[in-house]
């Protein structure tokens, strides 16, 4: 007789929803390589689960858990010496398939208080 025994492993929604969506839109950026290298520097901070910088829309996109300690003033001082910087900074609690490309024409010059 053989004894079968299944163990399904289900992410659990809450972990999930407790990730933060961080936007901005980023200044300076010069060429998609430049993108990168301003992505690879935030990639690599702590709690930062994924992080995507587009040099077409200007836009920021981090996923983050909510430990992540990033804000507008923390990008800034990371960005700051590849020569960019970031504004209109928003940050709330991931939902899947909500996501809005910030207009860098509609924002403010100047970095949006860390919400």
């Amino acid at each position: 007789m053989a004894l079968v025994v299944a163990f399904v492993a289900v992410l659990a929604p809450s972990a999930r929803c407790q990730l933060q969506q961080i936007q901005a839109v980023v200044d300076g950026i010069t060429s998609p390589q430049h993108a990168a290298e301003i992505n690879a520097v935030l990639a690599a901070q702590p709690d930062v689960v994924m992080s995507r910088t587009d040099m077409h829309t200007k836009n920021l996109l981090i996923h983050a858990m909510p430990e992540c300690t990033l804000d507008a003033v923390a990008i800034n001082t990371l960005i700051q010496p590849l020569g960019a910087s970031v504004r209109c900074f928003q940050r709330e609690r991931l939902v899947p398939g909500h996501f809005k490309h910030l207009d860098p024409q509609a924002c403010g010059s100047s970095p949006t208080p860390n919400r």
